[in-house]
């Protein structure tokens, strides 16, 4: 299955340009090429695969670039 990818520009602080990639139950977020945070597993973060749908997954990778969690900016 291929990973589906969206370009999020963060709205706070340098308003950085990334790249997320994301599919059921995991995402990435890269900048520049440069992964910055991997999460390969939904259940990690607490949330059951059967509700981990990618558009969850989009929504909570923008949370963590606004507001730089686990990563840095």
């Amino acid at each position: 299955m291929t990973m589906l990818k969206e370009e999020y520009q963060r709205r706070k602080g340098q308003r950085l340009l990334y790249m997320i990639e994301y599919d059921q139950g995991e995402y990435f977020i890269l900048r520049d090429g440069i992964l910055k945070k991997s999460v390969p597993d939904a259940i990690v973060m607490g949330i059951a695969p059967h509700e981990a749908t990618p558009e969850l997954m989009l929504r909570t990778a923008i949370a963590d670039i606004e507001e730089l969690i686990g990563m840095d900016e």
